[in-house]
């Protein structure tokens, strides 16, 4: 076991500075993780929260019909909502088509809970389509003319 000097500033400073060069590498990835953190605190301030106001496949009375919808490769229609901007999703077997209203033009970002994002074009009359379907949980970042909002975290 090493006997530091601690009761010498200088000492206990050499110490640290040694410690601090040690981990230098995982000093980087800590201080791009509180950049990322730090960079939340402002979230609210441009970018509003589309909540998810209707699934199709909770919308039967019947749970085991749901369960049966929700399991098949059936169409499937979410609406995120929010103010200004509402964005509806329809699920055609492996294929989404979307909406944002009003209808602008702008761009859409699709996030995977894995990290993976996806840009998208949306034309002016607010129409978009996503190449693939993402597999796991993912959201959209929308910007228009009209606003920016990002919706909940969805398993299509």
């Amino acid at each position: 076991m090493t006997r530091h000097r601690w009761d010498d500033d200088d000492h206990l400073l050499e110490d640290l500075a040694a410690a601090v060069r040690a981990t230098e590498p995982l000093a980087h990835t800590i201080a791009e993780h509180a950049e990322g953190a730090l960079s939340w605190r402002t979230i609210d301030d441009d970018l509003l929260l589309a909540s998810l106001t209707f699934d199709s496949s909770m919308a039967s009375s019947d749970p085991a019909l749901a369960e049966v919808r929700a399991e098949s490769n059936a169409d499937r229609v979410l609406v995120f909502t929010s103010t200004p901007l509402s964005v509806e999703l329809e699920v055609v077997h492996s294929e989404v088509f979307g909406q944002i209203l009003p209808p602008s033009a702008g761009e859409i970002r699709v996030e995977t809970a894995e990290g993976t994002t996806l840009t998208v074009v949306v034309d002016e009359s607010g129409f978009f389509e996503l190449p693939a379907l993402p597999a796991g949980a993912m959201r959209l970042r929308c910007d228009t003319a009209t606003g920016r909002v990002v919706t909940d975290w969805v398993q299509l």
